[in-house]
């Protein structure tokens, strides 16, 4: 899949088959299927050593089904960006995305889950709507590049959202220059009876596209001609509409030319989530409403009172824990896995916090507000 969203998320984070096993290679593309396939058998290989490991047995339950993907010659014929694999008996779950989730082999009594959760609800992702009323498309990205997203619900063009055509010299046009309303003239019914129509279709695009966003952060930038900006933007009900966009016909642009253009747009709305947030901590570190410390804060979480967790990019801390009470026995700090029985603590705290309705955000070390590798804002 080259879709991953907040019911995939939750899908994983209620699976409670164990062993649980988690699996993330960064990925060259079809030049390079070998090179992907042997650096997946690599990371199955630390994958089955620990479930060989583990006195409960598993293995024989999960690794067939890797070994399959592994011999699967076409698929690694992918994309780049990244691969994630969720296996565990009975359930196997891939996602290709346009992401830098490294290399990283865990098993566990859950899977690892946080890199798919900054991949869903921290800075650097984007939607670009390339919009016309011939053609209709969406484009997931991140700071890599853009992939399409294909949906069978999202209308491709005006006549497939409206189920008619419109007539050509009701859709003629000028431009009254930047910042004014589109100019209409020529025959028909007139101006007055062509924003309606492109009002509709607007309609039914957003419509989708607010229930295909639902629960996520990320920035959608618009590309579309410069007259369309204004018509969208006033029936858009996306609360996440990036205020600038590109204006022309990208119809004919690549993924990398619209990811060029995009790019700044959806970075600055990217910063904007990393000081909302900082200034969040600083506000609950004034009133007593903040917690660093890992066992206090699991003990927090269990009980529903974290409204936001910032984790460290990158950092591991490898322990065991009792989800009932919150308490915690660290084991071991990044690195590989150490135990078949361990899991990323910080992993955890991020999944009980977004099982309890709160939010996570993963941010790089020198963004961080504290040296623990976490930062929890209470309620």
């Amino acid at each position: 899949m080259n879709y991953f969203g907040p019911e995939d998320l939750k899908e994983l984070l209620e699976e409670n088959r164990s062993p649980a096993v988690s699996i993330y290679i960064p990925l060259e593309g079809a030049a390079a299927a070998d090179a992907d396939a042997l650096r997946f058998r690599a990371a199955l290989g630390k994958a089955r050593t620990l479930l060989e490991a583990d006195s409960n047995g598993g293995a024989s339950a999960v690794v067939p089904a890797l070994e399959a993907l592994h011999g699967d010659r076409e698929y690694w014929r992918g994309g780049v960006g990244s691969l994630a694999v969720f296996a565990a008996a009975d359930f196997l779950r891939t996602y290709r995305l346009p992401a830098d989730f490294g290399e990283l082999a865990t098993v566990g009594p859950a899977f690892h889950t946080r890199p798919m959760v900054e991949y869903l609800q921290a800075p650097g992702r984007y939607w670009l709507l390339s919009l016309s009323q011939k053609d209709v498309r969406l484009w997931q990205g991140s700071s890599r590049g853009l992939v399409p997203f294909e949906s069978k619900r999202l209308p491709d063009s005006l006549e497939s959202a409206l189920g008619r055509k419109v007539e050509k010299d009701r859709l003629n046009y000028h431009s009254a220059g930047p910042g004014s309303s589109p100019v209409y003239h020529g025959h028909g019914a007139g101006k007055d009876d062509v924003k309606p129509e492109l009002e509709k279709f607007f309609r039914v695009v957003d419509g989708v596209l607010v229930e295909l966003l639902e629960g996520q952060l990320d920035p959608v930038v618009l590309a579309a001609v410069d007259y369309l900006h204004p018509i969208y933007r006033a029936v858009s009900r996306l609360g996440t509409l990036a205020a600038d966009g590109i204006q022309g016909n990208v119809s004919d642009w690549d993924a990398e030319r619209l990811h060029e253009a995009a790019w700044p747009i959806a970075s600055r709305r990217a910063d904007g989530w990393i000081e909302e947030a900082l200034g969040l901590w600083e506000q609950g570190y004034g009133r007593g409403k903040t917690e660093a410390d890992l066992a206090t804060a699991f003990r927090l979480g269990v009980a529903g009172r974290i409204r936001a967790l910032l984790t460290e990019r990158n950092r591991l801390i490898w322990g065991q824990l009792d989800r009932a009470t919150g308490e915690v026995n660290i084991l071991a700090e990044n690195g590989a896995d150490p135990d078949p029985t361990a899991a990323d603590l910080l992993n955890e705290l991020a999944g009980i916090t977004i099982r309890h309705g709160g939010k996570t955000l993963i941010l790089p070390a020198d963004r961080m507000p504290t040296q623990t590798g976490l930062a929890a804002i209470l309620r």
